[in-house]
Parts: C-alpha cells; structure tokens; sequence
C-alpha cells in the first residue's frame, strides 16, 4: 500500500438518494465534464430496473451501492427477484458491494460496505445476503469489507455505504439518527462501525464514510432538519440523502442536488452542496458546515451480533 503523492486535485462527486428523480439534465451535467468518480449511494428505485439501467448507461467513472429500496421486493420475499439479479446484472463491477475502486487522483481507494441496508440492529433478511455474498452474520458483513480493504492500493480510504455506521448519535436529527416509528436511537449500521474499527486498527486512514439512506427532512419532529456533515477525529461523515433531490427554485425553475468533494494526496480538501438546472448546468454550489464531534467512536463489541 502507498501514500498519495499526486498534486492532482479529483472531484468525486456524490448522487444521493434517487428515489427515481432523475433527469436528462443530470446525465448532461454529469457527462459535460466527467468526475473522476461519481459515487451513487442507492435508493434508485422500488426495484426499478428501467431506472438501473439509466444510471448503468451513464458514459462516466462511477460506482453504486444499492440500498433497501433497489431490493425492497427481494427482502419481502427472503430470495433474490428477477429484478435484483437483473439489477445487479446491468451494474457489473461498478456494484461496490464488498469491493474497492481505485482513484489515483485523488490519492484515494474506495471501499464499498454492505449492499441494501436498512439501518439498524438486524440485517433484515440474512437469507437474502447468503444466497448472493455467502453473508449471514453482521461479522461476515464486517470481515467482507476488510478484506476488501486490505486489498486497496492506497492507506488513505473512502468507504462507500447506503447508510452509515453506528456510534454517531441518538438524537433524531443527528446524522443517522432515528425520526420514524419510535424516535431516537442510533440508526447506524454495526457491521459498519466494526469494520472501520477492524481497518484503522491495521493502520489504515479512513478518510471518509459517505452514504445516504436518513432523509435530510425528519419525519419527527415534522419540519426538523437532520445533521448530515460531521467529522470526528480524522474522518468525514458525509450523508448525500437530500430527499426529495429535485426542489423548485423560488424562480420556478427544477434544480436537482449533487454532493461534490474535491481530494488531493488522499485528503479531501473541500466540499460543496450543488444544484443543477434543467440544462445540465450548475446554478448553486455552497459549502455546508461541518459540525465536530467530540470524543472517539465508541469500541464495537466484536462478540454482539
């Protein structure tokens, strides 16, 4: 493994949750002048192929990691559907799930996490996760991402997720904090956090987690807006899921959110919340503000499943 020596500054650029709001004019924005990664943290649809496809088709460097949505019928029924397989099929190796993708650009390797999660204490339907990774266990889960980890080119990492990792707050507004059903509590995935533990403990820098699933709007309270930008200790916390991510403009017009970071020598030097016109083109770019977090992430019991 290396250290970044590149001076080049790279624009990895974040596409949050879809939810099917996707438009020509993204692809124009996103095609005009390619990042050197573009990074979808899931959500496409309730299984929706024609919208897989769409985003498989895009003409630039990207990666995917499908979340709870992209398998919604699939963890219904326990079993992979036609749709998942094909899903999964149309993405080929830009599917991140337990893999890494190199960026020498931006002196970065990005580690994909686990595929379809729905936050919280239980992996939903491990019947699902066996029958396509051979994964039953959040440990599995946990080791799956290591190992991917081990094998990056670069110390300095970005780990890809469709939602984060547990230790990050209960608060309904915090970053992957619950605001449905019962209120509170931690939302974050545990397998998640074991990893990270795992990978910095073999002295590996963890520069960035960046995922989605929380919506920025809370359900409680009703009008709440979540935290979705922390950093603690040396790594970013960065939550893409601007839901709805097409708002109307007071002038009328639809703009749609993107996330942009910009990285050099394996740091990431600036980020900045983005909206695009119907055109393809950039109206806004605004730095949001970065809260940090006291202390360090809490020890994951490597025993607790």
């Amino acid at each position: 493994m290396k250290s970044a020596t590149n001076s080049h500054t790279a624009d990895l650029t974040v596409v949050g949750d879809v939810h099917r709001w996707w438009r020509a004019a993204d692809s124009v924005f996103l095609e005009r002048r390619p990042p050197d990664l573009t990074l979808f943290v899931g959500d496409l649809g309730d299984e929706d192929v024609e919208m897989v496809r769409r985003v498989a088709a895009l003409a630039v460097p990207k990666v995917v990691l499908l979340g709870n949505h992209d398998a919604w019928q699939s963890f219904g029924r326990k079993v992979c559907t036609e749709n998942l397989r094909e899903s999964l099929h149309l993405l080929g190796d830009d599917h991140l799930a337990y893999s890494v993708r190199e960026v020498p650009a931006a002196g970065v390797s990005v580690i994909g996490a686990r595929p379809f999660s729905w936050g919280g204490q239980s992996l939903r339907s491990p019947e699902l996760y066996d029958e396509i990774y051979g994964i039953r266990t959040m440990r599995q889960s946990a080791a799956a991402i290591v190992d991917a980890a081990r094998h990056a080119h670069h110390r300095d990492l970005v780990i890809l997720a469709h939602n984060g990792p547990l230790g990050l707050g209960e608060a309904t507004d915090d970053i992957f904090g619950k605001d449905f059903g019962k209120p509170g509590g931690d939302w974050g995935d545990r397998d998640l956090a074991l990893a990270i533990q795992r990978i910095e403990g073999m002295g590996l820098r963890v520069q960035a987690v960046i995922a989605g699933h929380m919506h920025h709007s809370l359900l409680h309270p009703r009008g709440g807006v979540r935290r979705r930008f922390v950093r603690r200790g040396g790594t970013l916390f960065l939550n893409a899921a601007y839901v709805p991510r097409v708002r109307q403009a007071t002038n009328g017009d639809e703009l749609s959110y993107f996330l942009r970071t910009r990285w050099s020598t394996g740091q990431c030097r600036a980020i900045e919340e983005v909206w695009v016109d119907v055109h393809g083109d950039e109206r806004e770019a605004v730095a949001p503000t970065v809260v940090e977090l006291d202390g360090v992430a809490p020890v994951v019991d490597e025993t607790q499943e």
